[in-house]
């Protein structure tokens, strides 16, 4: 029996839907606060992505005012640990306004006021701001506006105005500042994102929502877990696939992370079994039963130069069926693979947790290290 529970713990999310909450002719249809709404649900639910209830806050439409997204990341920045996943959604409208020779990019809450941009839109450097404060080692930002990264006519204006509304290429790369730092965009600069209304959501975020469910690439590895660049694999392929009206829209990603970081449990991971031999692929029962030949210093060297942050980075531990409640506090990421391995070394640390497993959940983030390719021939030499 696992003591794992099936919820990614570490999973944290900020998730903001504005459609017909906006005033007059800024008015979007109901679909766009739904796609917060569908992001929620599947985030939540245990037997898909895990999030415990509790970790995630839904802004919808009069909701969604500049000051309740501004406390809302506020939050996210005092709650989040090193150690958490945050995600923080948008759909709604991006506006893009002249500003000099360049221009200035916003999201627009449901108090967005097209006389006063810089009073009542939440400018890309602000926003920037608000997500390099989050502490959490993987944050990744999620814009499904209206006109997420092009200037175009905002076409829910009813009075032929023309203004630039959008969130350009320069915008996105300072969203994406930062170490751990990902943003995915609905659509191309010279692109409109629309909505999907006959599956109820913006085209974008049905195929994210889609993929967040089990339908992203990564099934091989059985590890149980969505990660962040199968999914944009997922949405990026099946977006452009699927126009509406031959209307097509092609995601964007701007990145500064170099793992394709864990972002979900995969149908509800394979923590949600009680008989975990039968779907835990790192169990004990699947490794050899015998303690392998592991330098243990430098695997803890090792560790902690690829998980810096300790045994939680990434739910390694958890993933290689450890358990980490079992685990203390520590200091620092140092001092907790040095504990962590001291108690596995006892056999202690979690039932089904093993050198072997630690070694091939490492080994699933980093194939190629020349360093733990060597540890792991050492620890199963019928692989040499």
């Amino acid at each position: 029996m696992s003591t794992l529970k099936n919820s990614f713990d570490s999973g944290r999310a900020l998730l903001i839907g504005i459609g017909q909450g906006y005033p007059g002719s800024l008015q979007l249809p109901a679909v766009v606060r739904a796609d917060a709404e569908g992001l929620a649900a599947v985030l939540t639910r245990p037997d898909l992505c895990g999030y415990p209830e509790d970790n995630v806050l839904l802004l919808l439409d009069e909701h969604a005012t500049r000051d309740a997204i501004f406390d809302g990341l506020r939050k996210l920045s005092e709650s989040a640990t090193s150690n958490d996943t945050v995600i923080v959604f948008f759909s709604g409208h991006g506006g893009l306004l002249p500003d000099g020779e360049g221009s200035k990019t916003f999201l627009c809450p449901v108090d967005y006021d097209r006389e006063d941009p810089d009073g009542t839109g939440i400018e890309a450097g602000q926003l920037s701001a608000l997500i390099n404060a989050i502490p959490a080692a993987r944050v990744v930002v999620i814009l499904d506006a209206c006109h997420s990264d092009g200037a175009v006519q905002l076409k829910a204006y009813g009075d032929g105005m023309k203004l630039p509304f959008g969130f350009r290429a320069p915008a996105l790369e300072k969203l994406a500042s930062g170490a751990g730092r990902v943003v995915i965009s609905s659509c191309k600069e010279d692109e409109t994102s629309i909505t999907y209304s006959a599956k109820g959501h913006s085209l974008f975020t049905f195929f994210l929502l889609e993929g967040l469910s089990g339908s992203a690439p990564g099934d091989e590895r059985k590890d149980g877990l969505v990660r962040v660049f199968d999914l944009f694999e997922y949405v990026s392929s099946q977006v452009p696939a699927n126009p509406v009206h031959g209307h097509v829209q092609h995601p964007v990603i701007k990145m500064h992370a170099e793992t394709n970081f864990p972002l979900a449990l995969r149908k509800g991971g394979w923590f949600k079994a009680a008989d975990t031999n039968s779907t835990n692929p790192h169990s004990a029962s699947h490794l050899t039963q015998s303690r392998p030949s592991v330098d243990q210093s430098k695997l803890e060297r090792l560790l902690v130069d690829l998980f810096p942050s300790g045994p939680q980075h990434d739910e390694v531990w958890s993933r290689a069926g450890g358990d980490i409640a079992a685990l203390g506090r520590a200091t620092n990421g140092r001092a907790g693979w040095h504990a962590a391995l001291r108690l596995l070394s006892r056999g202690g640390g979690g039932v089904d947790i093993s050198y072997e497993s630690l070694i091939q959940v490492a080994l699933d983030e980093y194939p190629r290290n020349p360093e733990l390719l060597n540890i792991a021939r050492i620890s199963r030499p019928h692989l040499g």
